[in-house]
């Protein structure tokens, strides 16, 4: 029998925006990732954000720490002018398909993400420190190409680390109400199985129209093994990041 999927909609406390003082500290003698010069992004142009978990903490995609995710992805995922529009909760990091008009929308977006979340996940694990040490990560994208790379390679990202087989759906993850597979997939009804976070609908065309031209995703594709949205690996201190709270 199919199940109803249902998004998940929770009140989630919010505080976000921007802040003075905010943004990573040098760690004892070394300096944190340089504030390089960004890539430019234009308005329609969609973002890939990449964001981790310290080392040693445990997974996002269990128990408590899952819901906490899924609640705080629906209450930011169109605030501040950052909509989420695809996600993906691994065990230690995320990725999200964003759209704003600029990256100081993003940055917002993402404090008033992560600066929650953070304290959340604290409360749960009943620990103190850093839950998210390091700088967000993004990729522009700009073509058709990148952004149906970058749709499979969020929504099939836990193919690419082998907890979900090559004919299922992932299910911690937007995949269950993508609207762009091939053929919809059938989900069975689970006792564990979780909600769907409430993300935005997109509204750039390359995520709502543009990448549909080098066709539907297929249950089957997996993620692209060198980049997340088809362009050649930089260096990571070349990468275009921005400082996310703590």
């Amino acid at each position: 029998m199919r199940r109803k999927l249902h998004q998940l909609e929770l009140n989630f406390r919010q505080h976000g925006g921007k802040r003075k003082g905010a943004g990573r500290k040098p760690k004892n003698a070394e300096p944190g990732m340089p504030h390089r010069q960004r890539s430019k992004k234009k308005r329609n142009e969609p973002l890939l954000v990449t964001v981790k978990i310290a080392e040693g903490l445990p997974s996002l995609r269990r128990g408590g720490a899952l819901k906490l995710v899924l609640a705080a992805l629906s209450a930011s995922s169109n605030r501040h002018g950052m909509r989420i529009v695809q996600y993906s909760i691994q065990r230690d990091h995320l990725h999200l398909l964003v759209e704003a008009d600029d990256r100081e929308f993003v940055a917002r977006g993402m404090n008033a993400l992560l600066s929650p979340l953070a304290r959340a996940l604290n409360k749960l694990w009943g620990r103190k420190g850093k839950v998210f040490p390091e700088r967000y990560h993004d990729e522009v994208i700009s073509t058709p190409t990148q952004a149906r790379n970058a749709l499979r390679y969020v929504l099939q990202n836990g193919k690419k680390h082998g907890v979900v087989a090559p004919s299922s759906i992932y299910l911690c993850s937007s995949a269950p109400v993508f609207d762009g597979w091939t053929a919809r997939p059938s989900i069975a009804s689970t006792p564990t199985m979780p909600a769907v976070a409430a993300v935005a609908p997109a509204s750039t065309w390359l995520l709502t129209a543009g990448w549909r031209r080098h066709g539907l995703l297929g249950i089957r594709e997996l993620p692209q093994p060198h980049s997340s949205t088809g362009r050649p690996r930089r260096n990571p201190a070349q990468s275009s990041r921005q400082a996310s709270s703590r």
